[in-house]
């Protein structure tokens, strides 16, 4: 089973996604600010944005609004370990993270505003996952829709590692394809 999860870019400050979301009813659930380090012994070129990510091995350093989640120290440790095992590191991105929700969802809208890149909204909703991928895709875009977006079916999502690996924007149909 593959799951759908759409990450489109966005065009607006932070702030206008923020009041949009909340006057549809979402509140700002969790925020925090990430460091993720990947490293890898594969060669990743021509690589779905999927399987760049499961060709890495992820380090990933968090910090929650006034709270540490993990010890940075435990973060250099892993790091050195991966060097000394013949990994190189391949992305060290950090993003902001804002999760969005009400009591009904049982996923979360992230807007991530993500250093060399900008701002997007990543989506999944495990409600879909067993359907057929182009009405994941639907289903995600008309729900994204429904809280103030205006995202069409053909509009492609941005692929993070892709993007940055090949130092030029990358789009597909599923950030987790």
């Amino acid at each position: 089973m593959l799951v759908v999860e759409v990450g489109f870019k966005l065009d607006k400050p932070l702030i206008y996604y923020h009041d949009m979301l909340v006057n549809k009813g979402l509140k700002l659930d969790f925020s925090c600010i990430t460091h993720d380090i990947y490293y890898t012994n594969k060669n990743i070129d021509n690589l779905t944005e999927n399987q760049m990510k499961n060709s890495c091995i992820r380090l990933r350093y968090c910090d929650g609004i006034n709270k540490e989640i993990k010890d940075k120290t435990d973060l250099d440790e892993k790091q050195n370990e991966l060097i000394n095992n013949n990994y190189k590191k391949v992305f060290d991105t950090i993003k902001i993270d804002f999760q969005y929700c009400n009591e009904k969802m049982k996923s979360k809208i992230q807007l991530q505003d993500i250093k060399d890149i900008g701002l997007l909204v990543y989506y999944d909703n495990p409600d879909y996952y067993e359907l057929p991928l182009k009405e994941q895709r639907n289903k995600l875009i008309d729900e994204l829709n429904s809280y103030g977006f205006n995202f069409q079916y053909n509009d492609l999502g941005l692929d993070k590692l892709r993007t940055l690996y090949y130092g030029k924007e990358m789009f597909s149909e599923n950030q987790n394809g």
